[in-house]
C-alpha cells in the first residue's frame, strides 16, 4: 500500500509540473489531478494599467497566455445543456432506477468537447457546493476519452483506471513496449467508483469507435448506471446514431421486435407498433454552426459581444468584433472552434504587433493560418 501511495504522489507531482509548464495540453484533463485543477481554475481577465501599454507589453506572457486560453462564452445550447445535466445528476442521486444517459452530437468543430467539459465542471462544482467543499476520497466526476484501441472492453476500463490513478505507471519505454495487453482492472475500478460516490461520467470522442465496439462495452456502462447510479454523457460527431446502432447490436432489438410481431400475428392479434429503442429516447443536445442569416441575426452577434467583453486590449474599439460579424461568419462558417481560434489568434497578434485592437488586418492574419 505504501509503495502504491508513493507512486501516486510522484505521478501527481509530475502532472502538476506538466500543467505548470504546458497548461493547455489536453492530457491532464483525463486524470483526476488535472481534472480537479481544471474545475478549480479561474481564468482572470488581465487588468489594463492606466495610459498606453509599456514597451514590454508585446512580451507579456500573462496577457498572451490569457488570450490563447479564452473561455467558452455562453450560448443558448451551453446554458440549456448545463442546466439539464446538473438537474439530472441531482435527480438521479435520489432515485433507484430510471437513470437516463445524455448525448452531445453535431458536426466537428461546433464546440462539443468544450461543452462536455463545461457541463462536467458545473456538475462537480454544484455537487461540491452541496457538500461544503471537496471531500477526501470522493470523486464526483470521471472524464475519459475513447481508447486508442476501442476493440475490447478492458481498454475502456483501462481509461477509467488511468483517470483514477489505479493502473501502474510504466517505469521506462522498454516496459511500455513489452506490454502486450492491458490487465483487467474492472473490479478495482468498480470498487473505487462505488466508494468514491462517482455520479457523472463524461465519455468523449465516441465517434472513434464502431457500433460493434460500442455494443461490446455498453453492457458495462449499463452496469455502472444501473448498479452504481452513474449518469453517463456521451459526446462525439454522430454520437446519437452510433449509440442507436450499438444498442441494436448489443440487444438485437431488431430481431426481438420482429419475433414479437410474428408472435402477435399468429395469436390473432394485430401487430403492435414497435416501441422506440432506449437510445431513441435519449436526451440529445445538438450543436450546429452558429447561424447568421435572415432568420437569425442575433445569435452569432451575441457570441461576438461576449468575446469582446473577455478581451483585454488597450485600444480595443467598441464593437470591434461585432462590426465584422458578416466577414467573421463567412471566414469561419459559424463553427465555434474556428471562431475561437481566429479571435484568440487575432488578439495575440494585436498584442505582439502593438496595435492592441482587432481590425480586419488582425483578422486577415489569423484566418490566413486557416487556409
Amino acid at each position: 500500500m505504501k509503495a502504491s501511495v508513493e507512486l501516486r504522489n510522484r505521478r501527481e507531482a509530475r502532472l502538476l509540473l506538466q500543467m505548470k509548464n504546458t497548461p493547455m495540453r489536453p492530457l491532464p484533463l483525463f486524470q483526476l489531478t488535472g481534472w480537479n485543477h481544471f474545475v478549480d481554475e479561474e481564468v482572470k481577465r488581465p487588468a489594463l494599467a492606466e495610459g498606453s501599454p509599456g514597451t514590454d507589453r508585446r512580451e507579456d506572457e500573462q496577457a498572451i497566455a490569457y488570450h490563447r486560453h479564452m473561455r467558452m462564452v455562453p450560448t443558448d445550447a451551453i446554458s440549456h445543456m448545463q442546466e439539464m445535466v446538473v438537474a439530472a445528476v441531482h435527480l438521479n442521486s435520489r432515485r433507484r432506477d430510471g437513470l437516463m444517459d445524455h448525448v452531445i452530437d453535431g458536426p466537428a468543430g461546433t464546440g462539443k468537447t468544450c461543452l462536455l467539459r463545461a457541463v462536467g465542471r458545473a456538475a462537480q462544482q454544484e455537487i461540491e457546493a452541496a457538500t461544503n467543499g471537496r471531500q477526501q476520497n470522493v470523486i464526483p466526476v470521471v472524464h475519459i476519452t475513447t481508447p486508442a484501441d476501442p476493440e475490447q472492453k478492458v481498454n475502456w476500463v483501462w481509461e477509467i483506471a488511468s483517470y483514477l490513478g489505479l493502473q501502474p505507471e510504466p517505469k521506462s519505454l522498454a516496459e511500455v513496449l513489452e506490454m502486450r495487453r492491458h490487465q483487467d482492472l474492472t473490479l478495482p475500478v468498480n470498487y473505487v467508483l462505488e466508494t468514491a460516490q462517482t455520479r457523472l461520467m463524461l465519455i468523449d470522442d465516441i465517434n472513434r469507435a464502431s457500433p460493434q465496439q460500442l455494443a461490446d462495452v455498453l453492457p458495462y456502462f449499463d452496469y455502472l448506471r444501473d448498479k452504481l447510479g452513474v449518469s453517463l454523457v456521451f459526446c462525439g460527431t454522430g454520437a446519437s446514431h452510433l449509440l442507436h446502432q450499438a444498442r441494436i447490436l448489443a440487444r438485437d432489438l431488431t430481431r426481438v421486435s420482429e419475433e414479437n410481431r410474428v408472435r402477435l400475428e399468429r395469436a390473432g392479434h394485430p401487430a403492435e407498433p414497435i416501441s422506440p429503442s432506449p437510445t431513441a429516447l435519449l436526451p440529445v443536445t445538438w450543436l450546429h454552426p452558429l447561424p447568421l442569416d435572415t432568420e437569425d441575426q442575433e445569435t452569432f452577434r451575441r457570441v461576438l459581444a461576449n468575446f469582446e467583453t473577455d478581451l483585454s486590449l488597450y485600444r480595443l474599439e467598441e464593437h470591434a468584433l461585432s462590426k465584422h460579424a458578416v466577414e467573421l461568419h463567412r471566414r469561419t462558417g459559424g463553427y465555434f472552434k474556428a471562431l475561437t481560434y481566429v479571435i484568440s489568434t487575432a488578439a495575440v497578434t494585436a498584442i505582439r504587433t502593438g496595435s492592441e485592437n482587432i481590425t480586419l488586418k488582425e483578422i486577415d492574419a489569423a484566418t490566413a493560418q486557416l487556409s
